[in-house]
Order: C-alpha cells, then sequence, then structure tokens
C-alpha cells in the first residue's frame, strides 16, 4: 500500500511539473509581427547607392530606422545597436525631442508614468509596436529596423 501511494505522489509530481513547463512555455510570447506601414507614414531616407550594412558587415553595430509617435508627433530616426524602447526614449529626451517619467518596478521592469506633461490617471499610458499592443515590458522590447513605436493614452482595458 506505501508503494502505490509513493507511485501517486510521483505521478502527481510529475503531472505538476509538466503544467508549470507549459505554462512558461506558454508565457514567452514573441514580439508583435511585422508591419509595412512605417513607409505609408513617413518618408524614409532614400537607400544609399551602396546598400545599407547587413548585420556583421560593421561588426555588432547595425543601423536601423524606427519611427515614434506620440499622439500627433511622429519622429522618423536612425538607432544604431540593439536598444530598447527605454532606452531609445532616454536618447529622446537627453535630444529634447520628448519628456517623460517612469517608475520602476522589482521583477516587472520600467512603468512609464507622464509623457510630455500628461500624467496617469484616469487613463494611462500604452505602448504598441507595429499596431499592436506591446505585450512585454518598454525595458525589456528591443526595437527592431522599421518599427513604429507608437505611444496612446487610453483607458485601461
Amino acid at each position: 500500500m506505501l508503494k502505490t501511494r509513493n507511485q501517486k505522489f510521483a505521478v502527481i509530481f510529475i503531472l505538476i511539473g509538466i503544467c508549470v513547463l507549459l505554462i512558461s512555455i506558454y508565457e514567452k510570447k514573441s514580439p508583435p509581427p511585422r508591419s509595412n506601414i512605417a513607409s505609408e507614414l513617413l518618408p524614409l531616407p532614400a537607400r544609399p547607392a551602396g546598400g545599407f550594412p547587413e548585420e556583421g558587415e560593421l561588426g555588432n553595430e547595425v543601423s536601423n530606422q524606427v519611427i515614434f509617435e506620440i499622439g500627433d508627433q511622429k519622429l522618423s530616426e536612425t538607432i544604431s545597436g540593439e536598444i530598447s524602447v527605454y532606452d531609445f526614449m532616454q536618447k529622446l529626451q537627453a535630444e529634447g525631442k520628448m519628456n517623460f517619467q517612469s517608475k520602476n518596478y522589482p521583477g516587472l521592469g520600467k512603468f512609464i508614468t507622464e509623457i510630455n506633461g500628461v500624467e496617469n490617471g484616469e487613463k494611462y499610458w500604452f505602448y504598441y509596436v507595429n499596431g499592436q499592443k506591446a505585450e512585454i515590458g518598454v525595458s525589456n522590447y528591443k526595437i527592431n529596423n522599421g518599427d513604429i513605436v507608437s505611444w496612446k493614452y487610453e483607458n485601461f482595458n
């Protein structure tokens, strides 16, 4: 009887382990799908005669074109290398192109609390990448070439 009881516990622990594994795999979501609407919003610079460098041609540095939107304000910027949305926002703030405030939540990352003097309150700031609401925090999403990062002030749904 003791052996059967131990076997039942072993099976239960194995099933719990499988459930935890499946949940952790499900939680890891890929970034939003790419879109070609970047060319419809703002004209991008003409491609140089030699073309843009491919990844690895200039070491680890790759130039990326990104469009950043806050309400009606649209900025077309070039970035080099891998950069998060948060780091890019800090760059824009240092250049005087925007102003924002954030709060860090340990384990979750940065949370934007104010953009250009508009604070979270009845509505909140949410960011979208290529038209899709982002599913990861601003300090974790790495901007890709051609991304359109949009900030929208909207109700929490």
